[in-house]
């Protein structure tokens, strides 16, 4: 699955009509031929550009939790093995440097439940 430059054009500018950017749309679908594009704005949800990155946070956040198999570091898979992570984890850190944080955050839970 991949996604065109002009699609993630016609995200953009549609995350900055519906933030109230007006200016700033018409000049970025200006520049961007975001009026030429054979996209159907009516086809596109409102807040598509922010549901999609929630999305692909998520993906991230499921990614590291878990291995290249597909299971958790410690075998099976229950609600417990999950470990959440902060927003700014996500964007600001690779998965292995997720799953750095995740083992840390895992080991700390362990210690605070032996004492």
């Amino acid at each position: 699955m991949s996604i065109t430059s002009d699609e993630v054009n016609y995200l953009v500018f549609r995350y900055l009509q519906e933030s109230g950017f007006q200016h700033a749309a018409f000049t970025f679908g200006y520049e961007s031929l975001v009026h030429k594009s054979e996209i159907n704005g009516n086809d596109v949800p409102p807040g598509a550009l922010i549901s999609f990155i929630q999305k692909g946070l998520q993906y991230v956040e499921l990614e590291a939790n878990l291995t290249a198999e597909g299971k958790s570091e410690y075998g099976e898979n229950t609600p417990s093995d999950f470990t959440l992570l902060q927003p700014e984890e996500l964007l600001t850190k690779d998965v292995g440097e997720l799953r750095r944080t995740i083992q840390r955050k895992k080991e700390q839970r362990e210690r605070s439940q032996k004492q």
